[in-house]
Protein backbone atom coordinates (compact mmCIF):
# COMPACT_ATOMS: atom_id res chain seq x y z
CA UNK A 1 0.00 0.00 0.00
CA UNK A 2 1.39 3.71 -1.36
CA UNK A 3 1.69 6.19 1.88
CA UNK A 4 -0.07 8.42 0.19
CA UNK A 5 -3.40 7.19 -1.68
CA UNK A 6 -5.87 10.43 -3.48
CA UNK A 7 -8.55 9.17 -5.31
CA UNK A 8 -11.48 10.74 -6.90
CA UNK A 9 -10.44 13.96 -4.42
CA UNK A 10 -12.87 16.88 -5.02
CA UNK A 11 -12.73 20.16 -2.87
CA UNK A 12 -14.85 23.09 -3.85
CA UNK A 13 -15.55 26.44 -2.24
CA UNK A 14 -19.01 28.40 -1.64
CA UNK A 15 -18.68 31.83 -3.21
CA UNK A 16 -21.99 34.38 -3.13
CA UNK A 17 -22.10 33.39 -7.29
CA UNK A 18 -22.02 29.58 -6.75
CA UNK A 19 -19.97 26.58 -5.75
CA UNK A 20 -16.39 26.91 -7.08
CA UNK A 21 -15.20 23.30 -8.37
CA UNK A 22 -11.03 24.53 -7.66
CA UNK A 23 -10.41 20.48 -7.53
CA UNK A 24 -12.94 18.15 -9.55
CA UNK A 25 -11.72 14.41 -9.17
CA UNK A 26 -8.11 14.01 -8.92
CA UNK A 27 -6.01 10.63 -8.13
CA UNK A 28 -2.78 9.62 -7.72
CA UNK A 29 -0.36 7.90 -5.24
CA UNK A 30 2.74 8.60 -3.47
CA UNK A 31 5.18 5.69 -2.08
CA UNK A 32 7.77 6.68 0.64
CA UNK A 33 10.65 8.42 -0.76
CA UNK A 34 9.36 9.57 -3.84
CA UNK A 35 9.01 13.27 -4.53
CA UNK A 36 5.56 14.45 -7.12
CA UNK A 37 5.72 17.36 -8.68
CA UNK A 38 2.41 19.40 -9.13
CA UNK A 39 2.16 21.48 -12.21
CA UNK A 40 -0.15 24.30 -13.90
CA UNK A 41 -1.00 27.67 -14.29
CA UNK A 42 -2.07 29.76 -11.14
CA UNK A 43 -5.90 28.70 -10.05
CA UNK A 44 -5.52 25.33 -11.48
CA UNK A 45 -5.96 23.27 -8.46
CA UNK A 46 -2.60 22.81 -6.86
CA UNK A 47 -2.53 24.54 -3.44
CA UNK A 48 -5.89 23.34 -3.07
CA UNK A 49 -5.12 19.90 -3.42
CA UNK A 50 -2.10 19.88 -1.56
CA UNK A 51 -4.09 21.59 1.61
CA UNK A 52 -7.00 19.49 1.32
CA UNK A 53 -4.87 16.85 2.63
CA UNK A 54 -4.06 18.54 5.52
CA UNK A 55 -7.31 19.89 5.27
CA UNK A 56 -6.29 23.45 6.06
CA UNK A 57 -8.43 24.85 3.94
CA UNK A 58 -10.52 28.06 4.33
CA UNK A 59 -13.94 28.15 6.07
CA UNK A 60 -15.57 28.29 3.20
CA UNK A 61 -13.77 25.02 1.03
CA UNK A 62 -14.65 21.55 1.82
CA UNK A 63 -13.77 18.31 0.38
CA UNK A 64 -17.27 17.08 -1.96
CA UNK A 65 -15.99 13.82 -2.84
CA UNK A 66 -13.06 11.41 -2.72
CA UNK A 67 -10.73 9.77 -0.10
CA UNK A 68 -7.21 10.61 1.34
CA UNK A 69 -5.50 7.82 2.78
CA UNK A 70 -2.06 8.21 4.28
CA UNK A 71 -1.03 5.17 6.03
CA UNK A 72 -3.90 3.66 6.03
CA UNK A 73 -5.85 6.79 7.29
CA UNK A 74 -9.00 8.47 5.62
CA UNK A 75 -7.59 12.11 6.50
CA UNK A 76 -10.84 13.49 4.69
CA UNK A 77 -12.68 11.82 7.72
CA UNK A 78 -10.14 13.10 10.16
CA UNK A 79 -11.49 15.53 12.64
CA UNK A 80 -10.15 17.78 15.85
CA UNK A 81 -7.60 15.94 17.99
CA UNK A 82 -6.67 13.17 15.11
CA UNK A 83 -6.48 15.45 12.91
CA UNK A 84 -3.80 17.81 15.10
CA UNK A 85 -1.97 14.50 15.72
CA UNK A 86 -1.09 13.99 12.37
CA UNK A 87 -0.18 17.72 11.23
CA UNK A 88 3.32 18.28 11.44
CA UNK A 89 4.12 14.90 13.44
CA UNK A 90 3.80 12.86 10.39
CA UNK A 91 2.56 15.44 7.28
CA UNK A 92 4.12 19.03 7.72
CA UNK A 93 3.94 21.78 5.02
CA UNK A 94 6.70 24.81 3.68
CA UNK A 95 4.11 27.56 2.84
CA UNK A 96 4.84 29.78 0.09
CA UNK A 97 6.47 32.63 0.95
CA UNK A 98 8.60 31.97 3.89
CA UNK A 99 8.42 36.07 4.93
CA UNK A 100 4.27 35.85 6.00
CA UNK A 101 5.02 32.22 7.32
CA UNK A 102 7.15 33.20 10.14
CA UNK A 103 5.77 35.01 13.42
CA UNK A 104 7.83 38.16 13.75
CA UNK A 105 7.72 38.60 17.01
CA UNK A 106 8.92 35.64 17.75
CA UNK A 107 12.42 33.86 18.39
CA UNK A 108 12.69 31.52 15.02
CA UNK A 109 14.03 29.01 17.51
CA UNK A 110 11.43 28.73 19.77
CA UNK A 111 8.91 29.19 16.89
CA UNK A 112 10.49 25.71 15.74
CA UNK A 113 10.60 24.16 19.24
CA UNK A 114 6.63 24.41 19.76
CA UNK A 115 5.75 21.69 17.57
CA UNK A 116 8.10 19.55 18.91
CA UNK A 117 7.37 19.88 22.59
CA UNK A 118 3.31 19.69 21.11
CA UNK A 119 3.94 16.46 19.56
CA UNK A 120 6.46 14.57 21.45
CA UNK A 121 7.47 13.64 25.15
CA UNK A 122 10.72 15.67 25.32
CA UNK A 123 11.66 18.49 27.78
CA UNK A 124 12.60 21.65 25.98
CA UNK A 125 16.57 21.12 25.94
CA UNK A 126 15.86 18.06 23.74
CA UNK A 127 13.77 20.28 21.83
CA UNK A 128 16.27 23.00 21.41
CA UNK A 129 19.29 20.13 20.81
CA UNK A 130 17.57 19.27 17.82
CA UNK A 131 16.01 22.48 16.86
CA UNK A 132 20.75 23.23 16.69
CA UNK A 133 20.56 20.40 14.75
CA UNK A 134 18.12 21.18 11.97
CA UNK A 135 19.98 24.53 11.81
CA UNK A 136 23.08 22.85 10.77
CA UNK A 137 21.09 20.00 8.75
CA UNK A 138 19.57 23.31 6.48
CA UNK A 139 22.82 25.51 6.68
CA UNK A 140 22.10 27.66 9.31
CA UNK A 141 24.75 28.80 12.31
CA UNK A 142 22.90 27.07 14.92
CA UNK A 143 23.46 30.06 17.34
CA UNK A 144 21.06 32.11 15.55
CA UNK A 145 17.89 29.86 17.12
CA UNK A 146 17.85 33.48 19.57
CA UNK A 147 17.43 35.90 16.51
CA UNK A 148 14.28 36.90 14.57
CA UNK A 149 13.29 36.29 11.56
CA UNK A 150 13.82 40.02 10.40
CA UNK A 151 17.43 39.44 11.45
CA UNK A 152 17.16 36.92 8.77
CA UNK A 153 17.22 37.11 4.63
CA UNK A 154 14.86 35.42 2.62
CA UNK A 155 16.94 32.48 1.53
CA UNK A 156 17.72 31.78 5.10
CA UNK A 157 14.01 32.39 6.49
CA UNK A 158 13.12 29.89 3.99
CA UNK A 159 15.44 27.39 5.09
CA UNK A 160 14.02 28.64 8.34
CA UNK A 161 10.58 27.28 7.50
CA UNK A 162 12.29 23.95 5.75
CA UNK A 163 13.68 23.05 9.59
CA UNK A 164 10.32 23.76 11.02
CA UNK A 165 8.63 21.46 8.54
CA UNK A 166 11.13 18.87 9.05
CA UNK A 167 10.89 19.30 13.60
CA UNK A 168 8.93 16.28 13.87
CA UNK A 169 10.57 13.71 11.41
CA UNK A 170 7.57 14.08 9.32
CA UNK A 171 7.03 11.15 6.45
CA UNK A 172 5.51 13.36 4.14
CA UNK A 173 6.90 17.72 3.23
CA UNK A 174 4.76 19.49 1.11
CA UNK A 175 6.25 21.97 -0.48
CA UNK A 176 4.00 25.02 -1.65
CA UNK A 177 5.78 26.87 -4.09
CA UNK A 178 9.38 26.74 -2.06
CA UNK A 179 11.53 29.04 -3.90
CA UNK A 180 9.02 31.84 -4.46
CA UNK A 181 10.88 35.32 -4.32
CA UNK A 182 14.30 34.08 -4.24
CA UNK A 183 17.05 35.06 -6.65
CA UNK A 184 18.23 32.15 -9.20
CA UNK A 185 21.41 31.43 -6.79
CA UNK A 186 19.37 31.12 -3.09
CA UNK A 187 17.16 29.04 -5.43
CA UNK A 188 19.10 26.82 -6.63
CA UNK A 189 20.25 25.91 -3.26
CA UNK A 190 16.97 25.52 -1.66
CA UNK A 191 16.39 23.31 -4.41
CA UNK A 192 19.27 21.18 -3.65
CA UNK A 193 18.68 21.02 -0.17
CA UNK A 194 15.46 19.32 -0.49
CA UNK A 195 16.90 16.67 -2.74
CA UNK A 196 19.55 16.30 -0.35
CA UNK A 197 16.91 15.69 2.35
CA UNK A 198 14.51 13.72 0.50
CA UNK A 199 17.36 11.12 -0.29
CA UNK A 200 19.21 11.39 3.33
CA UNK A 201 16.09 10.79 5.57
CA UNK A 202 13.37 8.66 2.69
CA UNK A 203 11.16 11.93 2.44
CA UNK A 204 7.65 11.50 0.24
CA UNK A 205 7.51 14.86 -1.11
CA UNK A 206 4.71 16.54 -2.87
CA UNK A 207 6.19 20.00 -4.67
CA UNK A 208 3.96 22.30 -6.28
CA UNK A 209 5.04 24.81 -8.44
CA UNK A 210 4.25 26.61 -12.03
CA UNK A 211 8.43 26.68 -12.33
CA UNK A 212 9.14 23.54 -15.05
CA UNK A 213 12.68 23.74 -14.04
CA UNK A 214 12.22 23.53 -9.98
CA UNK A 215 10.16 19.93 -10.73
CA UNK A 216 12.87 18.79 -13.42
CA UNK A 217 15.31 19.18 -10.46
CA UNK A 218 13.60 17.88 -7.70
CA UNK A 219 10.96 15.51 -8.78
CA UNK A 220 10.58 11.99 -9.41
CA UNK A 221 6.64 12.04 -10.30
CA UNK A 222 5.16 14.50 -12.49
CA UNK A 223 1.36 15.85 -12.37
CA UNK A 224 0.10 18.22 -14.67
CA UNK A 225 -3.49 20.38 -13.47
CA UNK A 226 -5.33 22.41 -15.73
CA UNK A 227 -8.68 23.81 -14.48
CA UNK A 228 -8.82 20.96 -11.46
CA UNK A 229 -8.01 18.14 -12.96
CA UNK A 230 -4.94 16.07 -13.65
CA UNK A 231 -4.59 16.11 -17.52
CA UNK A 232 -1.24 14.61 -17.42
CA UNK A 233 1.01 12.33 -14.96
CA UNK A 234 3.88 9.45 -15.38
CA UNK A 235 7.90 10.04 -14.37
CA UNK A 236 9.13 13.83 -14.36
CA UNK A 237 11.38 12.61 -16.96
CA UNK A 238 8.61 11.11 -18.77
CA UNK A 239 6.32 13.88 -18.86
CA UNK A 240 9.17 16.32 -20.19
CA UNK A 241 10.91 14.03 -23.06
CA UNK A 242 7.26 12.60 -24.09
CA UNK A 243 4.70 15.13 -23.77
CA UNK A 244 0.75 13.57 -24.47
CA UNK A 245 -1.63 16.27 -23.86
CA UNK A 246 -1.57 19.77 -25.66
CA UNK A 247 -2.10 21.57 -22.67
CA UNK A 248 1.93 19.90 -21.20
CA UNK A 249 3.09 20.84 -24.95
CA UNK A 250 2.07 24.19 -23.93
CA UNK A 251 3.19 24.44 -20.88
CA UNK A 252 6.66 23.21 -22.00
CA UNK A 253 6.90 24.70 -25.36
CA UNK A 254 6.57 28.20 -23.18
CA UNK A 255 9.98 27.46 -20.84
CA UNK A 256 12.60 29.68 -22.24
CA UNK A 257 15.46 27.75 -23.99
CA UNK A 258 18.96 29.22 -23.02
CA UNK A 259 20.95 27.36 -25.31
CA UNK A 260 18.51 28.40 -27.99
CA UNK A 261 17.60 31.21 -30.80
CA UNK A 262 16.57 34.59 -28.55
CA UNK A 263 13.07 35.13 -28.81
CA UNK A 264 9.80 35.27 -27.15
CA UNK A 265 8.65 32.03 -25.72
CA UNK A 266 5.70 30.62 -26.72
CA UNK A 267 2.45 31.44 -24.78
CA UNK A 268 -0.96 29.65 -24.64
CA UNK A 269 -3.59 31.72 -25.86
CA UNK A 270 -7.22 32.44 -23.87
CA UNK A 271 -7.90 31.94 -20.13
CA UNK A 272 -8.93 29.08 -17.78
CA UNK A 273 -12.41 28.48 -17.59
CA UNK A 274 -14.87 29.52 -14.75
CA UNK A 275 -15.02 26.46 -12.55
CA UNK A 276 -17.99 27.75 -11.34
CA UNK A 277 -19.74 26.71 -14.19
CA UNK A 278 -17.44 24.39 -15.75
CA UNK A 279 -18.22 23.35 -19.39
CA UNK A 280 -18.59 19.99 -20.69
CA UNK A 281 -16.42 18.17 -22.28
CA UNK A 282 -12.58 19.36 -22.11
CA UNK A 283 -12.07 21.85 -20.54
CA UNK A 284 -8.99 23.34 -22.38
CA UNK A 285 -10.82 22.82 -25.44
CA UNK A 286 -11.13 27.04 -25.59
CA UNK A 287 -7.33 27.13 -25.80
CA UNK A 288 -6.79 24.11 -27.68
CA UNK A 289 -4.83 24.22 -31.51
CA UNK A 290 -6.19 20.56 -32.12
CA UNK A 291 -9.95 21.27 -30.60
CA UNK A 292 -12.41 18.96 -32.80
CA UNK A 293 -16.51 18.71 -31.79
CA UNK A 294 -15.89 15.62 -29.41
CA UNK A 295 -14.10 17.87 -27.29
CA UNK A 296 -16.64 20.25 -26.59
CA UNK A 297 -19.48 17.59 -25.80
CA UNK A 298 -17.52 14.40 -24.06
CA UNK A 299 -15.01 14.87 -21.51
CA UNK A 300 -11.93 12.50 -22.14
CA UNK A 301 -10.63 10.52 -19.63
CA UNK A 302 -7.35 10.24 -18.10
CA UNK A 303 -6.12 6.50 -19.84
CA UNK A 304 -2.31 5.24 -19.75
CA UNK A 305 -0.77 5.58 -23.13
CA UNK A 306 2.53 4.63 -22.60
CA UNK A 307 3.45 2.22 -19.47
CA UNK A 308 2.65 4.21 -16.58
CA UNK A 309 2.43 7.32 -18.84
CA UNK A 310 -1.44 8.96 -18.04
CA UNK A 311 -3.07 11.54 -20.05
CA UNK A 312 -6.76 12.78 -20.46
CA UNK A 313 -7.22 13.71 -24.15
CA UNK A 314 -9.79 12.00 -26.64
CA UNK A 315 -6.68 12.31 -29.71
CA UNK A 316 -4.16 10.39 -27.87
CA UNK A 317 -4.25 6.38 -28.38
CA UNK A 318 -4.62 3.94 -25.50
CA UNK A 319 -1.29 1.58 -24.30
CA UNK A 320 -1.38 -1.27 -27.09
CA UNK A 321 -3.43 0.36 -29.31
Amino acid sequence: MALLEVDGLKTYFKTQEGTLKAVDGISFNLDKGQAMGLAGESGCGKTTAALSIMKLLPANGFIAGGSINFMKQDMSKLTGDKLRAIRWRDISIIFQGAMNALNPVKRVGDQIVEPILLHEKVDEDVAVKRVKELFELVGINPNRIREYPHEFSGGMRQRVMIAMALACRPKLVICDEPTTALDVMIQAQILQLLKNLQQELELAMIIISHDLSVLAETCDLLSIMYAGKIVERSSAVEVFANPQHPYTKGLIAAFPNIKGERKMPASIAGNPPNLINPPVGCRFADRCYAVQDLCRQEEPPLIEVLPGHFAACHFVKPRGV
